[in-house]
């Protein structure tokens, strides 16, 4: 179910392309230009790979907790056409710099259903920190009712949670302007979106 690899079903994996035209075709509206990209929790690199062609960065941060995952990454020859830095440490743990530039762009995909109760509001401080956009998604617990019941899937490391409960805590912080795509409160203070009827 969750093997992360271009044949994959997940949503984010098997369409990586369709989502990183997207997001650029929504950033390309707001004037927002994309320099930089982070991808927090990076798994095999499609998604990243897939946002790096479309958006042609300058610079790349790719963090992930897994060795396995930050060995095969460090040998893809994709990733040495541009600047980048690769980590094996977890949103939570990843080391902020106060006088850090922010990432244009960060991706957290189908992270955030593995970090603890505890973790989530502080994990979405640090992400609107250390970026002025981010492309999220996560799993709710509407999406795991429907794997249990059509797929008999469960994934025993997973915090199901509700949609709203996500909406709620990470609305300090950020402002969704699009499906997938929010905007850091503590970066964008001009924002290109800022008049448009989805922003919440």
């Amino acid at each position: 179910m969750y093997a992360e690899e271009d044949g994959s079903i997940i949503d984010g994996i098997h369409n990586a392309k369709e989502h990183a035209l997207y997001t650029k075709s929504i950033l390309d509206l707001g004037e927002m230009d994309v320099n930089s990209i982070a991808d927090f929790g990076f798994g095999k690199g499609i998604l990243l790979r897939e946002f790096v062609k479309v958006f042609k960065p300058k610079q790349i941060l790719a963090i992930d907790p897994s060795k396995e995952a930050f060995d095969n990454l460090s040998k893809q020859k994709w990733l040495k056409k541009v600047k980048h830095k690769i980590l094996q440490t977890t949103i939570e743990n990843f080391p902020q710099s106060r006088n850090s530039k922010p990432f244009d762009l960060g991706i957290c995909n189908s992270i955030f259903q593995y970090i603890s109760d505890k973790d989530v509001s502080s994990s979405f401080v640090k992400l609107s920190k250390l970026c002025k956009y981010i492309y999220f998604s996560v799993p709710t617990k509407v999406d795991y009712d429907y794997m249990k019941k059509e797929l008999n899937f469960i994934d025993p490391y997973a915090n199901s949670r509700t949609k709203e409960f996500y909406l709620k805590t990470l609305k300090p912080y950020f402002t969704l302007v699009s499906y997938n795509l929010l905007e850091s409160k503590v970066h964008m203070k001009d924002s290109g979106f800022t008049y448009e009827f989805f922003r919440f």
